[in-house]
């Protein structure tokens, strides 16, 4: 790596750590790479062209629709009263409630920020109101959200598989099982939690009677992730075709069977997903810009050699590679993140014989840890937002689930099978 290789990530790093939009701090080091090394300067717009001429890359606005239809109709309340009657009585019933229902949601929206912006403000008012700690609430709320980025469908996996030329359709599914076991860790963690603070639970188990009427009311919606996994295993659909399958049923569903007929929603939701897509593309067109220049610099290379200096033990090596992530995720965002170290870490980890689509679902779950961490913890803004008390609070009532969410981490990294065993039936 030349001095070049030195000034562009050099100045990604200054930038992003200035808050510059993502865009700008990826596009800019590369530009002046450009200039520096005597490159047409046709280099920077060719290349953001050429990534986004992808049909996978339809899936993603698709899906950012899902969500926004989800979160203009009250599918949300028949998900909610849904999780609430199966285990809102059992201890830290409502937050019990808050972690289903997040599982649920993330079958629907692919996103930790849209999971909390659709049914935040119903779990956090309803856990307040069951005699919850805002702060608690606001903090279990940004925790439970960390599941949607690697449930299906997951839109940061769906980039990683652009970037890093993997299937996403293996990607997808490969984040249905570790998604499943993060429920469960924070499941029995809030257990210990409520036992502990003296949480309440309601009073009665509700009846097979409430728990079919809820089931009934819930069950277009709770189709809908069975509907997607189902097609991709099936190969019936491809995950572009199964994001316009899910919009087509959502729409169904809302004006025939939710009975939804102010049709106004759906104009409001296609213009949040423009503004939302917007944002998206152009990161990506700017990332492969700046993983373009990364790879003329060798800097794949560069960070091999430092791991194998240290080790070339898979398990030491996933250790280093981590911890990077993990440190990375304080201070970048997310998507920035991934579309950073993909190039990177993604030919590191192969030749230590770890599986792409493995390296997927632990990047995107590791970079997601860092939406619940000061000082960048976008989850939990947007949640002590949502709740009104002040985001100090929230990251100290979020230690407790980083630490839940850091043992989900160790198992989904070294137990490949949890991801990868899915794969077979595909």
């Amino acid at each position: 790596m030349g001095m070049a290789g030195v000034v562009v990530i050099a100045l990604f790093l200054a930038l992003a750590l200035l808050r510059v939009p993502v865009w700008v701090a990826l596009l800019v080091p590369a530009a002046l790479y450009t200039l520096l090394t005597g490159r047409p300067l046709l280099f920077p717009s060719t290349n953001m062209v050429r990534a986004l001429d992808s049909f996978t890359l339809l899936a993603i606005p698709l899906f950012i629709y899902v969500g926004s239809l989800m979160n203009h109709g009250d599918v949300t309340e028949k998900i909610f009263d849904f999780a609430d009657s199966i285990v809102g009585h059992y201890t830290g019933g409502m937050a019990q409630v808050n972690i289903i229902t997040s599982l649920i949601f993330s079958g629907i929206s692919g996103s930790a920020l849209a999971d909390i912006g659709g049914v935040g403000r119903v779990l956090i008012e309803s856990m307040e109101d069951a005699g919850y700690d805002s702060d608690f609430s606001a903090a279990l709320t940004s925790a439970s959200a960390t599941v949607g980025p690697i449930f299906p469908p997951s839109i940061p996996l769906i980039i990683y598989g652009i970037i890093a030329e993997v299937s996403v359709l293996s990607l997808l599914l490969a984040g249905a099982l570790p998604a499943a076991l993060t429920v469960m860790f924070l499941m029995v963690g809030t257990i210990f939690i409520a036992k502990k603070r003296g949480f309440p639970k309601n009073d009665e188990r509700a009846s097979l009677t409430e728990i079919a009427r809820a089931f009934t009311l819930a069950f277009p919606a709770l189709f809908t992730p069975v509907v997607l996994i189902w097609g991709m295993l099936t190969g019936i659909f491809s995950p572009t075709e199964a994001a316009g399958v899910t919009v087509a049923y959502i729409l169904l569903i809302n004006t025939f069977i939710y009975r939804i007929t102010n049709f106004r929603y759906i104009w409001e939701a296609a213009l949040e997903t423009a503004e939302t897509t917007g944002t998206i593309v152009i990161i990506l067109a700017a990332a492969n810009v700046f993983s373009f220049v990364l790879s003329i610099e060798n800097i794949d290379a560069v960070f091999a050699e430092t791991m194998f200096a240290v080790s070339t033990n898979p398990v030491l090596v996933l250790i280093l590679v981590n911890v990077v992530l993990l440190v990375l995720g304080l201070f970048l965002d997310p998507i920035a993140a991934l579309v950073m170290m993909t190039p990177i870490v993604v030919p590191t980890l192969v030749e230590v014989g770890v599986d792409p689509v493995h390296i997927g679902v632990i990047m995107v779950f590791n970079l997601m840890l860092g939406l619940l961490t000061p000082p960048l913890g976008l989850s939990v803004y947007l949640s002590s937002d949502i709740a009104d008390v002040p985001v100090a609070d929230v990251f100290r009532e979020s230690r407790a689930f980083y630490g839940i969410l850091l043992v989900a981490l160790v198992c989904i990294t070294y137990y490949p099978p949890l991801s990868l065993k899915i794969l077979e039936f595909a």
